[in-house]
């Protein structure tokens, strides 16, 4: 393990001891592995802080492009070190056991902080001090940075955090600030993991300390093709190890899972049939709906299960945009997936909820991307499905807002 630069004391870049005095040290992680064309942005984004004290310590993972030349145009302004590849997990390892800062923030080389992430964090675990860690929303962007229609701002309350991290994960790491002893009470990271280390990390962190978070958009999470995230049996393979390493192995007969085993499993191989339709990737799509059904029947009775199915093929970052949404693709793609799944004598007496739900999703869908006539009939359906969809007070709306925006002429355009 070679460092470029030598060991070098905190930097307050206003050059106030008093700051240093007051202000806790962060210690920023980047892990890097032939991410030499991102990490100057990475580097940048933490040297554009509003908050002076931190150290940046970058872990090159065995990279084989130039990375290590692009990092020594910073000289003494952030620690380098060189590793042999060993993946992810080990990198930021290395990087908590070389820093110093009373709290860690892990910056993956491709993502972005905002110029007042670390100021604004700081302050909320100063002026909060029994929570242990905050998280904040983040903005998708794309290769070159530019802002895509997905944005993450849940802010879970710390007591109901964990049971919605069993569910799946949906913090990244670079919008995660915690104190330095929740890791080393929970990590380090599971080296054996070539994704997901992060969700077992916050599992472990969520379950012992208290969290909080904060809606506000802090950091930018870039979308690469061809990313570890983008290759679904990857992903699944990784969630189902890290679900048996907190709630036990998959239950071969899903009706003696526990709660958890059921809200976990089920919810996994949902997400996974999602990144199966993505990747166009039918037949693996219906196999993971089937095993969700199977797991967590009531699954297909859930609304946000046909609003994410109903999304199709879109890809993350953009999931929802309702400008590029192919409500007639999507539509006939969705209905194909579950009458796959329904099949199942067992299920049959899911079979009109599920459907009233999937038309439901569809006409709100449709109903966004401003196509009435098209949310009017899926609306329509979903109440002939099954009528207590139509008693609801939102449903009526959206039925209303769509009748009469259909009768609203559309204005000329120039």
């Amino acid at each position: 393990m070679n460092a470029v630069n030598p060991h070098h004391p905190p930097r307050d870049r206003q050059g106030s001891s008093q700051a240093i005095n007051e202000s806790p040290l962060v210690s920023v992680i980047i892990p890097n592995y032939n991410h030499a064309r991102y990490l100057p942005q990475a580097i940048d984004s933490v040297l554009a802080q509003d908050y002076p004290h931190y150290e940046i310590i970058v872990v090159d993972d065995g990279s084989t492009d130039d990375s290590r030349t692009v990092a020594a145009r910073y000289q003494d302004r952030i620690e380098y070190i060189w590793q042999k590849n060993r993946g992810l997990s080990a990198a930021r390892n290395t990087g908590l056991q070389t820093a110093r800062g009373d709290l860690i923030g892990l910056l993956d080389a491709d993502d972005l902080y905002e110029p007042d992430f670390l100021s604004t964090m700081v302050d909320i675990l100063q002026t909060a001090p029994e929570f242990e860690a905050v998280y904040c929303g983040y903005q998708f962007v794309d290769e070159q940075n530019r802002a895509l229609f997905q944005q993450e701002t849940r802010a879970i309350p710390p007591a109901q955090l964990y049971p919605a991290l069993i569910e799946g994960n949906f913090l990244v790491p670079e919008s995660m600030l915690a104190r330095r002893h929740c890791y080393e009470a929970v990590g380090p990271f599971d080296e054996s993991l070539r994704a997901c280390e992060d969700w077992d990390i916050w599992l472990k962190m969520a379950r012992r300390f208290p969290i909080t978070g904060t809606t506000r958009l802090l950091t930018r999470h870039r979308i690469l093709p061809g990313s570890m995230s983008s290759d679904p049996i990857r992903m699944l393979n990784n969630r189902l190890t890290v679900i048996a390493s907190h709630f036990g192995p998959e239950p071969a007969d899903p009706a003696t899972a526990t709660p958890e085993q059921r809200r976990a499993y089920s919810r996994a191989y949902l997400t996974t049939a999602i990144e199966y339709l993505q990747y166009h990737d039918t037949d693996r799509a219906v196999t993971c709906l089937q095993k969700m059904a199977a797991t967590e029947p009531d699954l297909l009775q859930d609304p946000a299960t046909f609003y994410e199915l109903g999304c199709g093929d879109q890809p993350k970052g953009s999931r929802g945009d309702f400008s590029t949404l192919d409500i007639s693709k999507n539509g006939a793609l969705l209905f194909y997936v579950l009458n796959q799944v329904l099949a199942d004598d067992r299920l049959a007496s899911y079979r009109q909820s599920a459907l009233a739900q999937a038309n439901l999703a569809l006409g709100r869908l449709s109903y966004g991307a401003r196509q009435m006539s098209t949310a009017r009939r899926f609306l329509l359906r979903a109440i002939a499905a099954d009528v207590r969809v139509g008693l609801t007070r939102q449903t009526g709306l959206t039925l209303l807002k769509a009748t009469a925006g259909a009768f609203i002429p559309r204005q000329p355009t120039n």
